[in-house]
């Protein structure tokens, strides 16, 4: 094999299988690797694969012979990053040996064989479920900061998302926050699909999502495949009933309040600084007309801040984890959000725009 290759060009692409190929170590040391492979069409695929998570890519490339071989994906992708601009030769020669030349840098380095390297499954484009990248990415932005990360409770790893004529669904929680939002689609899909998409999956998947184009979503035997342009995103998925998240969003609310999204997120932050491991807990005093955060840590100080805020029912005092908080005021760029509470032992709703909630449970105050 011998290909001539852009820097910038190659960089872009094996970066987007960099973490699949070297996340773990493994009993298969190829998967580890990169494969490489020459199509007849002037094109380089690229494939890296952890067995649950596949990435296949092409580039286009100037092919001075055609062949392939798998290139250890850590040490590959850190040698093309330090390289100059300009044009990459890389070629293989015997005992599988890879030349990477570029200006005065010569690099060699040992790949592996390509039959040892498992395939990515194949697939039809038929049938496919097509939306829009910019939906799906403001929603998984939106929702996948709530996954669990308890790996035994391996349902709530990921993000469920559900698939209903024109309506879709996403859904992530840790079992202390809920994050939940619903939109309404230009496409019309004629099949139904629910499925739990892993959190490591989400993380490609985010890397590879533009705010414009479609990407088509194919279902098949607990895999799911994402394609795109001239690439393709394959995960297993995780199996199991994800919890009904309907009866957790609370239905009745006693106090509403509307507050500036941004004074509410500084607000936050600043008072944050004076929580500890052994009082985690802000204080929010919900009262006429305005919102003080507060922490108070013994041993340590105390932080107050004050906000105004449109104000609706009964006054009420309750503590939050404030990274909870964060979290969503962070994620969401609505102006304005509004907060429906019920009792300081109850879970409180925090709405920003049309079909999203995130529901969070109290903490208790010292």
């Amino acid at each position: 094999m011998e290909i001539k290759v852009q820097k910038s060009e190659l960089l872009k692409k094996i970066s987007l299988g960099a973490n699949i190929a070297a996340s773990k170590p493994s009993t298969l040391p190829i998967l580890n690797n990169f494969l490489l492979e020459t199509q007849k069409d002037g094109k380089l695929k690229i494939v890296a694969t952890d067995m649950e998570v596949g990435i296949s890519t092409l580039l286009p490339v100037e092919v001075l012979q055609g062949g392939s071989i798998t290139v250890p994906a850590r040490k590959f992708f850190d040698i093309i990053k330090e390289l100059p601009e300009g044009n990459v030769e890389i070629s293989v020669t015997k005992n599988n040996t890879i030349n990477i030349k570029s200006g005065k840098s010569n690099f060699k380095i040992l790949g592996l064989d390509k039959e040892e390297y498992p395939k990515l499954p194949e697939f039809s484009l038929e049938g496919a479920i097509e939306l829009e990248q910019a939906v799906v990415k403001e929603s998984l932005l939106l929702t996948s900061f709530a996954i669990s990360h308890d790996e035994t409770r391996y349902v709530l790893n990921g993000v469920l998302l559900c698939i209903q004529g024109s309506q879709i669904r996403f859904v992530a929680t840790d079992g202390r926050r809920l994050a939940f939002y619903k939109k309404e689609t230009k496409q019309k899909n004629t099949k139904n699909v629910e499925m739990i998409i892993p959190s490591k999956t989400i993380h490609e998947l985010l890397k590879l999502l533009e705010w414009e184009g479609v990407v088509k979503i194919i279902c098949a035997q607990n895999k799911v495949i994402f394609c795109f342009e001239d690439t393709y995103l394959t995960s297993s998925l995780i199996e199991g009933n994800f919890p009904n998240y309907d009866q957790v969003i609370p239905k009745e609310e006693k106090t509403q309040v509307q507050a500036n999204r941004e004074e509410f997120l500084q607000a936050v932050r600043r008072a944050s600084l004076l929580t500890s491991p052994e009082a985690p807990a802000l204080k929010f005093d919900f009262i006429k007309n305005k919102i003080i955060v507060s922490a108070k840590t013994p041993n340590m100080g105390e932080a107050k801040e004050e906000l105004s805020a449109d104000f609706k029912g009964e006054e009420i005092t309750i503590g939050f984890n404030p990274g909870y908080f964060l979290d969503v005021l962070k994620n969401l760029s609505d102006e304005n959000i509004s907060i429906s509470l019920t009792s300081p032992d109850k879970p409180g709703l925090i709405r920003g725009r049309e079909g999203y909630l995130y529901v969070i449970m109290p903490m208790q105050l010292n």
